[in-house]
């Protein structure tokens, strides 16, 4: 047969004599359209996206010289640890930490003054000290630096309105110790202890357990209680029902295996009386 009689082919044929895909035609539609679909919807969302909300903090940081993200940062070193003794709203815990909140001694020092103060600290015998607990150096954290800490004092200078009155301190100015305790050992445990434990061992609510009756110091030998001291209890611990972190040594890592010992001692005086 030549090509003059050749048969052309039909509609359901390809050119081999193949059947034509019936699925061809509509799956390139449903690709193009996909094509130019995809990219419509993407840029919708990206244009409706709605914008990043701004840190509260821009207004005051840029007010103070310093950027958001110090100011976030001190709130946070402030809440975890500081606020401990001043409260979580800076007003203070009388008898223990003072407001922070429109403070005149915050108002009327430079930044380098304030940030020496959380570095060193300040003990029961400095004659600033007017509360008769100790505040521990780095807030009795050694592992906050300089840095962590000149953020918290940017913090702090967010807390102040020079439109109002400074804070009264007067509920945070004591004369003695309360109940006049003294003894071996008392000014020691006053500088690493009390903070969280009174000054005479009484407990503080919220903070440190009574040492003067409890029946954990009873039960344990005093390597045991030194050993304890030593490493502190954090509040992961399953054995600490406060909530409140116990550092290492009371937060002080200058304290000595003698001055563990007089603490310690001190410690079972309370009891005996």
């Amino acid at each position: 047969m030549d090509q003059s009689t050749r048969q052309m082919p039909g509609a359901g044929e390809s050119r081999r004599g193949r059947p034509a895909d019936p699925n061809k035609w509509p799956a390139i539609g449903v690709m193009v359209l996909f094509a130019v679909t995809i990219p419509a919807v993407l840029m919708a969302v990206l244009l409706h996206k709605p914008s990043p909300r701004p840190s509260p903090w821009v207004v005051t940081a840029a007010s103070l010289g310093v950027t958001p993200q110090q100011l976030e940062w001190g709130e946070g070193v402030f809440t975890k640890t500081c606020s401990v003794c001043h409260g979580k709203d800076a007003t203070g815990i009388p008898r223990l930490g003072k407001p922070l909140r429109n403070s005149a001694f915050v108002q009327s020092h430079s930044d380098d003054e304030l940030l020496s103060v959380i570095a060193n600290g300040r003990l029961p015998t400095d004659p600033d000290n007017t509360t008769g607990a100790v505040m521990p150096p780095r807030a009795g954290y050694p592992a906050l630096d300089n840095t962590h800490l000149m953020n918290v004092v940017y913090y702090l200078r967010t807390l102040q309105n020079p439109e109002e009155p400074t804070v009264d301190l007067s509920e945070w100015i004591v004369s003695d110790m309360p109940g006049g305790n003294s003894g071996p050992g008392h000014e020691i445990f006053v500088a690493a202890c009390s903070a969280c434990h009174g000054a005479n061992g009484e407990g503080m609510d919220g903070l440190g357990k009574p040492l003067d009756t409890s029946t954990f110091v009873e039960s344990k030998t005093d390597e045991e209680l030194a050993a304890f001291v030593k490493t502190g209890r954090p509040i992961w611990d399953a054995a600490n029902t406060t909530g409140v972190d116990m550092p290492p040594k009371g937060g002080n890592p200058a304290l000595s295996d003698d001055e563990l010992s007089t603490i310690i001692a001190y410690i079972r005086s309370l009891h005996k009386k």
